[in-house]
C-alpha cells in the first residue's frame, strides 16, 4: 500500500513531534503493509518547499539507518488561499517533486468563493489538484455532489481512513460511504499524525472499504492510483456518479 497523506516529518507541524515518533509511525506503517508514504506537512506551517524536500531526504536517511523498509517521498498539504494564484510552479509542493499533483485542503466550515479560480490556476501550471478529505467539509456533508462537481473540473479526491472508521462521527461515515459508492474517491490515505490518535490506520480502513466497494476498486485507492500519482502519470477521473438522495415516504 501507498499512503499519500501523512504528517510524518518530525517537528514541523501538528504531526510527529520528534524523530522518535516519526520512526514509530514508520514502523507502524510497515507492519500494516505500507511500503511508501508521502510526507505532506501543512504548508502554512512550513511554507518552504525546498526545506520540505531536504527534511524528507533526511528522514529517509534515518529510516534507512534504522533498517526500516519504508520509502518516504516529499509532498505538502496546501491550504486553499487566494495567494496560491501568485505562487510559481517551483514553489508548489507536488508529490515526489514531480510537478504533477498537489494535495489541497479546504476550510472545514465553508468553501471559499475563489476555490474554482485557484483550482484552475493550479491546472494551468500543469498540476492536478487532489482535494484532501472533502468528506469532512460541512458543505460536502450537506451536498455530496459538490465532490462530483470538483471531479468534473479535473480534480482528484483523497479520503481519510479515519472518516470511514468513524473517527469524525456518523455523519462523516455516511458521507464517506456515499462518496465511495458513487466512485467519487481516487485515493484513500491515513492523514496520520502520530502513533495512537490519528495513527497510520490505512490498512484497517482498507478492510472496511474493500467490503463496501470490492477488492479491485479498493486496491485502486491504495495501490494503483497512488503509484501513478507518485510517478507523475495520469489517473482516470471517469466514472463518478451523481448522488440521488433517498426520498422518505410517510404512511398515514
Amino acid at each position: 500500500m501507498i499512503d499519500l497523506h501523512t504528517h510524518i516529518l518530525p517537528g514541523v507541524d501538528d504531526g510527529a513531534e520528534d524523530l522518535a515518533m516519526a520512526i514509530e509511525m514508520a514502523e507502524a506503517a510497515v507492519r500494516g503493509g505500507i511500503t511508501v508514504v508521502a510526507a505532506t506537512p501543512h504548508f502554512f506551517q512550513l511554507p518552504d518547499w525546498g526545506k520540505i524536500k531536504a527534511l524528507t531526504a533526511e528522514l529517509q536517511r534515518e529510516l534507512d539507518r534504522a533498517e526500516i523498509g519504508l520509502k518516504v517521498v516529499p509532498g505538502g498539504e496546501l491550504f486553499m488561499d487566494i495567494e496560491i494564484l501568485d505562487m510559481a510552479h517551483s514553489q508548489i509542493p507536488t508529490y515526489a517533486a514531480n510537478g504533477r499533483y498537489c494535495l489541497v485542503e479546504f476550510p472545514m466550515q465553508q468553501v471559499p468563493m475563489y476555490v474554482e479560480q485557484v483550482l484552475f490556476s493550479l491546472q494551468t501550471k500543469g498540476i492536478t489538484p487532489i482535494i484532501a478529505h472533502p468528506e469532512r467539509y460541512l458543505a460536502v456533508v450537506n451536498d455530496p455532489n459538490l465532490v462530483l462537481h470538483w471531479i468534473e473540473l479535473g480534480c482528484a479526491v483523497q479520503m481519510n481512513s479515519g472518516s470511514i472508521l468513524g473517527r469524525f462521527g456518523q455523519r462523516i461515515v455516511e458521507t464517506a460511504k456515499i462518496m465511495l459508492e458513487h466512485n467519487m474517491v481516487h485515493v484513500l490515505a491515513s492523514d496520520g499524525h502520530g502513533v495512537h490518535r490519528r495513527g497510520m490506520n490505512l490498512p484497517k480502513a482498507y478492510a472496511v472499504v474493500e467490503k463496501l466497494i470490492g477488492t479491485d476498486r479498493a486496491l485502486e485507492l491504495v495501490q494503483g492510483n497512488p503509484e501513478l500519482i507518485v510517478r507523475g502519470e495520469p489517473i482516470s477521473l471517469e466514472g463518478a456518479q451523481r448522488y440521488q438522495k433517498r426520498r422518505r415516504f410517510w404512511l398515514f
